[in-house]
């Protein structure tokens, strides 16, 4: 049962302009869509419709605990991206899969945009959480593409 990927082996990076400005190892979830559309056209004189599917790009969420105040600086720029001061950021997620049987894949997401990013406290008890979404129109990735130790 063991065989499978779990979330402890998944890790994120958030890359502005090539320097690295969050490591995000406390994920609590990652989501991941590749957006696609299905196009459906009935015509006259045809006895079914028509079908086509469309690739709309890739988009996700996911929530993280904070552990260290890069996740303020991360914020900071992303919105003076949002709000033109720094037109050429470029942010591109890094996701880590490190799979059981000793392989890996490095998922990149390209030029990233970002939708609402909140944080959370739910009690005195608990972690405080940042929770956002992602859009793109590029994933690379690579497999294997780190050393076996």
């Amino acid at each position: 049962m063991g065989d499978r990927l779990k979330g402890q082996e998944v890790s994120i990076r958030v890359i502005d302009s090539g320097t690295m400005v969050a490591s995000l190892d406390s994920i609590t979830s990652f989501n991941e869509e590749m957006k696609s559309e299905i196009k459906e056209d009935g015509f006259l004189g045809e006895v079914a419709n028509r079908y086509d599917d469309i690739f709309n790009g890739f988009g996700g969420d996911f929530e993280a605990q904070f552990r260290r105040s890069d996740v303020t600086n991360f914020q900071t720029r992303v919105q003076e991206r949002q709000q033109r001061k720094v037109v050429t950021r470029v942010f591109n997620i890094v996701r880590t899969d490190l799979y059981p049987d000793g392989t890996s894949t490095v998922f990149t997401y390209i030029d990233v945009k970002w939708g609402a990013m909140s944080t959370s406290a739910g009690s005195r008890t608990d972690f405080v959480k940042l929770k956002t979404s992602f859009s793109c129109s590029t994933r690379a990735n690579k497999q294997n593409a780190l050393p076996l130790s």
